[in-house]
């Protein structure tokens, strides 16, 4: 009987650990460059601050390259792009046929570590914003050693200009017009959700623009 009880607490526990963990990220950056010309895009000025956000499953998850890239399926309602100006987008909705938004850990490939947001969790291309045919884009390389898995749940912190060796963080549409909007990165938060982000790092964020 003192055996049965065991293996049930086991099974328990079992159930408990595989449970899914609910992810939010958060990179924010300021607008330096705006040469979109069609509404609603057009009316944000350089210096505006950026903020984007979303939530995605820690189980939730496609292995692009095994051991080097693992993209996490963003929840799409989740997803918000807002500006200091007044301005917030989501993505597309309905997404395109067949496409798949992404947050993905690069460990080691092809030379560093980093994040991307993408349709591809291979490679940085963008996701699309509900204004066709805008893309997001967001690439963050940082050092080597910067991630020790493919878990996004070993990757929760605050990653910001520590180790980055290059970054992408813009709007563009190559047609009609091939038209981009550029943003300065700032700051990447990947916290559980419901968690508060740390006052240092908002502290931080706040004390650029002072």
């Amino acid at each position: 009987m003192k055996k049965l009880v065991i293996v049930l607490a086991a099974s328990v526990f079992l159930a408990a650990t595989a449970q899914a963990t609910s992810v939010t990220v958060t990179a924010t950056g300021q607008v330096y460059f705006n040469g979109i010309n069609a509404p609603p895009l057009d009316g944000v000025n350089s210096g505006e601050l950026v903020t984007m956000t979303f939530q995605v499953d820690s189980d939730n998850f496609f292995d692009g390259i095994p051991g080097d890239t693992r993209g996490y399926v963003i929840d799409q309602p989740s997803f918000s792009l807002s500006f200091s100006g007044g301005l917030n987008m989501g993505l597309m909705d309905p997404y395109p046929a067949g496409e798949t938004p992404y947050f993905t850990l690069v460990e080691g490939f092809p030379v560093s570590d980093g994040f991307f947001v993408s349709n591809s969790a291979i490679s940085p291309g963008g996701v699309t914003l509900a204004q066709d045919p805008i893309n997001l884009d967001l690439y963050l390389g940082y050092d080597g050693d910067t991630l020790q898995t493919l878990d996004i749940l070993d990757a929760l912190g605050v990653y910001g200009y520590a180790g980055l060796t290059s970054f992408s963080f813009g709007l563009w549409a190559i047609f009609p017009d091939n038209v981009v909007m550029g943003i300065d990165f700032m700051l990447l938060e990947i916290m559980e959700s419901g968690v508060s982000t740390t006052e240092t790092s908002w502290g931080e964020v706040k004390a650029m623009f002072r």
